[in-house]
């Protein structure tokens, strides 16, 4: 094969990502959307994992490869992984040897441009590899500081702080060498940029709404306000892992015994949780799992009367984290109450988009939430406010084909 024709069979594109649909994690729905977009752009590859989050159970393989053989693009796959595991030696090997299957394809296809998306901390680093490798431009979306959040959850001293230590270096260093680096919030974006990411190899594509999910949820927050029920509903959707804290809500139930409380998800501290519930007899605490049918999903947070989240509070979590999942809350149009400090809480509590309390406490969180369901009329206006404030600038359709053109300016594209 001559060159001219061997760089004409080049995939423009090829995409790295641990999650993709069909499963419906944020990381998931963000990657999928990203897809979407950059076919529009370039000649795509994905190369991702049999459906397996948090279980390969959930999803019919029948539906999925249906639906793989249908898309526009094509899309690779190795096997489910199931990340969760106590032992943090163990879960790292596994996680390299995830991540080597995902990238052992690329180097085959030689691509114009790699696009990496973690938060698995050993993905990046192969990727990055195999885009030197084959001369692509290698293009990281950060969503996470993974490496950062172990070594602050590591004993003071010892080997392995002092490992974490000099992962997150080599993390580091690895991001100043990306072509383009795309931070996933705005306080991720500072905390790079002061590591030394260079201003123009960084760009900011934060989470976001699909307009389908805004329009399942069309004319709730206009609804006239309506009086707590006997026994009003709050709900949690989202991941159950360690900086989320959601154990903090079985606490707050038991300050709250006029009120019944939904956990709807799954993740590493779920077992915990519900062993929790059993055994202290909370019980105005229901567990209804991880939820896929958007149906389902749409009726348990249209029927709640209240929609909150928590995330602990430690120096990174305060500057970097704007759950995606208060996107979703604030599109469904009902009341949100958000335990957190730093970067989000600041931008709730200033725009005034939700009541906003400090994290770990289980009193001041009751309080807010009684503070919702007392005041109806003021908790629909905050509600509707906060709904236009997703519609106005994070439809996640509009944001990914943003990102789709800077890639195609910065890199060009055949299409």
């Amino acid at each position: 094969m001559s060159g001219s024709a061997a760089r004409a069979s080049r995939d423009e594109l090829v995409f790295v990502t641990q999650f993709f649909r069909p499963e419906t994690g944020a990381g998931a729905r963000r990657t999928a959307a990203m897809a979407e977009a950059l076919h529009e752009r370039f000649a795509l590859s994905v190369h991702t994992l049999e459906p397996g989050y948090p279980e390969p159970s959930l999803y019919s393989r029948e539906e999925w490869e249906r639906g793989d053989r249908a898309s526009a693009y094509p899309v690779h796959r190795g096997p489910a992984f199931r990340p969760h595991d106590t032992s943090l030696v163990r879960r790292a090997l596994r996680e390299i040897g995830m991540s080597a299957s995902l990238v052992r394809g690329v180097l085959a296809r030689r691509p114009r441009v790699l696009l990496v998306s973690t938060p698995s901390m050993f993905l990046a680093p192969l990727a990055w590899v195999a885009a030197r490798s084959c001369g692509a431009r290698f293009v990281w979306d950060l969503r996470d500081l993974t490496w950062r959040y172990a070594r602050e959850s590591a004993p003071t001293g010892g080997v392995t702080r002092t490992l974490l230590g000099a992962l997150e270096g080599f993390m580091l260093w690895l991001l100043r060498r990306a072509d383009l680096v795309i931070a996933a919030t705005a306080g991720l974006a500072d905390v790079i940029r002061e590591q030394g990411v260079r201003e123009d190899r960084l760009v900011t594509v934060t989470n976001g709404v699909a307009q389908s999910f805004l329009a399942r949820f069309e004319g709730v927050a206009a609804a006239a306000p309506k009086a707590a029920p006997a026994r009003p509903r709050v709900t949690y959707v989202g991941l159950m892992g360690y900086n989320h804290g959601i154990g903090i809500l079985l606490d707050v139930a038991r300050e709250m015994p006029e009120a019944d409380f939904v956990l709807v998800g799954d993740g590493p501290e779920r077992p915990a949780i519900e062993a929790r519930t059993k055994a202290e007899g909370i019980g105005n605490v229901s567990l209804r799992g991880y939820v896929t049918d958007a149906d389902e999903l749409a009726r348990l947070q249209r029927e709640s009367d209240v929609l909150v989240n928590h995330t602990r509070g430690t120096p990174t979590l305060d500057r970097i984290v704007y759950p995606a999942k208060t996107f979703e809350y604030f599109a469904t149009g009902r009341p949100t109450v958000y335990a957190g400090a730093g970067y989000a809480a600041d931008l709730f509590r200033a725009r005034d988009l939700a009541i906003v309390v400090p994290p770990g406490d289980p009193a001041a969180f009751a309080r807010g939430i009684r503070a919702v369901l007392a005041d109806p009329a003021g908790a629909a206006e905050r509600a509707a406010r906060a709904r236009a404030f997703v519609e106005m600038g994070y439809c996640r359709e509009q944001l990914m084909a943003g990102l789709a053109g800077e890639l195609a300016r910065r890199f060009g594209s055949t299409r």
